[in-house]
């Protein structure tokens, strides 16, 4: 029996080219982009900028083209909320104290909130130009 793809009764050849790059679903992106900055935050000053950014730019390398609309604003939008939880998570009273803590968080979270916006749309404007750059 002849196993040519035009054969009847046989649906062609089986091999697939590898893929090099294997792209990741939404909600693991979510979680990476949530989780890092939480983890980062037992580090500190400039290792928490640093670990949010290189999370930010994983999940902007290896998400799927289409996907970038979403990844670079919800990058800092998750180091925003895991600094102001956590600020108010600490503040215990009244009103006046949380509004303090959502003060003092914000504070906390723009410098690296700032980084990962700048390296998130660095690296999907080089990943596009190599994109495009491969098409010529």
């Amino acid at each position: 029996m002849c196993h040519m793809p035009h054969t009847p009764g046989t649906h062609g050849s089986c091999h697939r080219a590898p893929t090099t790059r294997t792209n990741i679903t939404a909600g693991r992106v979510t979680v990476l982009l949530v989780l890092v900055p939480a983890i980062g935050m037992f580090f500190g000053g400039a290792l928490f900028a640093v670990l949010c950014a290189a999370a930010a730019a994983l999940a902007t390398l290896r998400v799927r083209p289409a996907g970038l609309w979403w990844v670079l604003p919800l990058a800092p939008v998750a180091i925003w909320a895991v600094c102001v939880g956590r600020e108010v998570f600490d503040a215990s009273g009244g009103g006046a104290r949380q509004a303090v803590a959502v003060a003092h968080g914000m504070i906390d979270a723009f410098p690296a909130m700032l980084v990962t916006l700048l390296v998130t749309a660095a690296v999907a404007l080089l990943r596009r130009l190599a994109r495009r750059s491969a098409r010529a």
